[in-house]
């Protein structure tokens, strides 16, 4: 799951930034510890604790410091890719004139 988060922030990131000034500076925190992550997630603008092998399929997700959602289920990097898409052209796209 973490790999699939990664790859696609990797080939998104160049589309972004054309599109999104300052989401260069945004930091994801992809984790594959329900432990550790909340407070590595915490100190994310967003962030996601994916379940490790043989555990429940639960991610908690933070936004901007804060538990926004937990995803359950098969659907976790789609639902959070939609969430991850959601928070950029939210957050980002407001600082671009004209955008609507």
């Amino acid at each position: 799951m973490a790999d699939q988060i990664q790859t696609y922030l990797r080939r998104q990131m160049p589309a972004w930034r054309e599109r999104y000034p300052g989401v260069e500076e945004m930091k994801v925190a992809v984790m594959g510890c329900v432990v550790n992550g909340p407070g590595e997630s915490k100190h994310s603008s967003i962030g996601i604790s994916l379940p490790g092998t043989f555990e429940e399929p639960v991610a908690p997700v933070y936004v901007d410091g804060r538990l926004a959602t937990t995803l359950r289920g098969d659907r976790i990097v789609a639902e959070f890719i939609e969430i991850l898409d959601a928070y950029v052209a939210r957050r980002y796209g407001a600082a671009q004139p004209g955008l609507v």
